[in-house]
């Protein structure tokens, strides 16, 4: 399974460490994004806040998407348009897109947190929680 957005800092990065933690069917789970500068840390603030929910990203780094990982991946989770028309772009199979949104049970989109408030950046990462858990519900079929 592969867990996209922009920057992999945020989004894509607590949603694939959250299913590396969780899942116990080993599923390989990769994460990437479209920032071309790649080696880059999650921020303090939202480091901060995953690991109060249980997910550790302090290790984390970011790094870039490439044609050969949508090839192996089974599934591809993207975030909003912005990674639905960059993965159309890269000619991603549309079959393997799910938006991260509709697992949450809301909007389709996830919002970037980047340069938000503290009050919207924990909304957000509810909304990620919840996403990745019904993927593991999916997955682990509880």
């Amino acid at each position: 399974m592969l867990v996209v957005c922009y920057g992999n800092i945020y989004r894509s990065a607590f949603i694939a460490a959250y299913l590396r933690q969780k899942l116990r069917s080993g599923v390989e789970v990769r994460g990437g994004g479209f920032h071309q500068k790649v080696g880059r840390p999650s921020p303090p603030d939202h480091v901060r806040m995953c690991a109060e929910r249980g997910v550790a990203l302090d290790g984390h780094r970011s790094r870039c998407i490439e044609t050969s990982d949508l090839e192996w991946a089974d599934t591809i989770v993207l975030m909003d348009r912005h990674n639905w028309l960059a993965l159309a772009a890269m000619g991603a199979d549309p079959a393997k897109l799910v938006w991260a949104g509709v697992l949450a049970g809301g909007p389709a989109e996830i919002v970037d947190p980047y340069g938000r408030a503290e009050s919207d950046a924990r909304h957000i990462v509810d909304r990620l929680e919840h996403a990745a858990a019904g993927l593991v519900r999916r997955i682990e079929g509880s």
